[in-house]
């Protein structure tokens, strides 16, 4: 546990990049597409509101996974995390998250990264999103270990402050017993 959080730790240090805006510092030396990148990241963080992430939930879906195998895997994801979110005026979404929970083998898995949703309908009743989230992933039986990037799409149904998000991890590396899950978490903003 104490190896898999230092590397957490050095994941943070790696996305520290983005620190300095998130502190008041401009991002215009850093040109133009990179420049908007960072100034946008920093409004996020300095404009939006806090929010609490709770996982709950991964569905490994049958058809790429024998029963035996299906049987052997959490499927209770039980995590937590905390975001800042922007809401534009549109209704769209931006987070930055960190986010820890345990993976299809009880292990912890630590993400940190940037989500993005559009949504449909009133904000004032049930609405459908869609998104994706840019990340990065540690989890030890991935990559020895060491912290990767993913990118993965987001399927959001929101109601008021409280959203309940689900994305599809597809299977990599291909055969049986290998990816295909269904992830399900919830977020609730502190407005």
């Amino acid at each position: 546990m104490k190896k898999h959080f230092l590397s957490f730790v050095a994941m943070l240090v790696l996305a520290g990049g983005a620190t300095p805006a998130f502190a008041g510092f401009e991002c215009d030396d850093m040109g133009d597409w990179l420049g908007g990148a960072c100034r946008h990241l920093s409004k996020t963080y300095r404009e939006g509101d806090n929010e609490i992430l709770l996982s709950g939930f991964a569905w490994h879906l049958p058809m790429t996974y024998t029963k035996e195998k299906r049987e052997k895997l959490n499927e209770r994801a039980y995590g937590i995390g905390w975001g800042r979110t922007f809401e534009e005026s549109n209704g769209d979404t931006s987070s930055l998250v960190a986010l820890a929970f345990l993976d299809s083998h009880k292990c912890v898995q630590w993400n940190i990264g940037y989500t993005w949703s559009t949504f449909w309908g009133a904000r004032d009743s049930l609405q459908l999103g869609l998104g994706y989230a840019a990340m990065i992933v540690q989890r030890p039986d991935i990559a020895s270990g060491v912290p990767i990037p993913a990118a993965l799409p987001l399927l959001t149904f929101r109601y008021q402050n409280a959203s309940l998000v689900t994305t599809f991890i597809p299977t990599i590396g291909g055969g049986v017993n290998n990816g295909s899950v269904l992830y399900i978490f919830g977020r609730y903003t502190l407005k």
